[in-house]
């Protein structure tokens, strides 16, 4: 599944561990800030929120799309896709706004960006050699460097904290890439599909999104992939058409998960949630017309 020398191998870990304990650190102390989408001005710009929902600020300005934002670890910039090009590139702006930088420039299209731990290389996903595949680049766009090699879909990707692993999405389950030797693991076997797959700040749990209860649900699994539950099951008796849980990330302290969710609560309409590990302490921190979504916590 994976081609790559084996310099190349320990160039990308080198590249992704090194300041690494000193962020993973960083795990500890109150909830960090919330990159996320919203549609509320007629179409997706990029937006920030304190993580109780407070204080929402507009990054973005385009009449584009843009969408699926992260922050970097020392919380200066943030990346997203946008469609400003007439295809998804991958773009980065200051944490504050200001004029956002194209870092692909590719004909294909690029998503999905997450910083690694040091900040200093971003992985995405792109199409750009036929079908979805997982890339990883330098933090300035450069040395984009293609690390698998599947003719099933592989996306929505995500660094551990110690910067030694990717877990992502290949073909319709979450493995996780070991960047110290090329090596994969298959964590999820119960299908239709698992996918969009978020590590926990102190690397021991992982977050994702399945349908195998007939509805799109955030899940908790350790991150050898065991004891897999379902942190956001639907109310008895509503359809399973009206409830959809996806896109999960975590706080910097690992106290809260959030998410973006519609169900009958928000009459439909997708909103960003927060909630415990355990499912509990459910939150509803936006209440905008249109999507609000893909949070991600720093």
């Amino acid at each position: 599944m994976v081609h790559l020398t084996r310099l190349a191998i320990v160039m990308l870990f080198v590249a992704a561990t090194g300041n690494a304990v000193s962020l993973v650190a960083q795990a500890r102390g109150v909830p960090g800030d919330i990159v996320f989408n919203s549609a509320r001005d007629g179409n997706n710009e990029i937006y920030r929120m304190a993580w109780d929902g407070g204080a929402p600020l507009r990054l973005t300005n385009d009449p584009a799309s843009d969408l699926d934002p992260a922050m970097s670890p020392n919380g200066r910039d943030v990346v997203f896709s946008s469609s400003r090009t007439g295809n998804n590139d991958i773009f980065v702006i200051g944490s504050a706004g200001g004029t956002a930088i194209n870092l692909t420039n590719n004909p294909a299209n690029d998503g999905w960006p997450r910083w690694s731990p040091n900040g200093r290389q971003i992985v995405f996903h792109s199409n750009r050699d036929g079908n979805f595949e997982i890339y990883v680049m330098n933090a300035d766009g450069t040395r984009p460097t293609r690390v698998t090699d599947s003719l099933a879909i592989d996306q929505y990707p995500d660094w551990s904290p110690d910067g030694r692993q990717i877990v992502f999405r290949h073909d319709a389950d979450i493995y996780t890439l070991d960047l110290t030797n090329g090596e994969t693991t298959r964590l999820t076997t119960i299908g239709p599909l698992n996918q969009m797959a978020a590590w926990s700040p102190n690397g021991r749990q992982l977050a994702f999104m399945s349908t195998r209860d007939g509805y799109p649900s955030v899940f908790l699994m350790n991150a050898d992939g065991s004891r897999q539950t379902n942190l956001t099951p639907k109310a008895t008796g509503d359809a399973d058409s009206d409830w959809v849980s996806r896109a999960p990330s975590w706080s910097r302290n690992g106290q809260q998960i959030f998410f973006m969710s519609s169900r009958p609560s928000t009459g439909l309409d997708t909103e960003i949630f927060s909630m415990l590990p355990n499912g509990t302490g459910v939150r509803q921190l936006t209440r905008s017309l249109g999507v609000d979504g893909s949070p991600r916590g720093r």
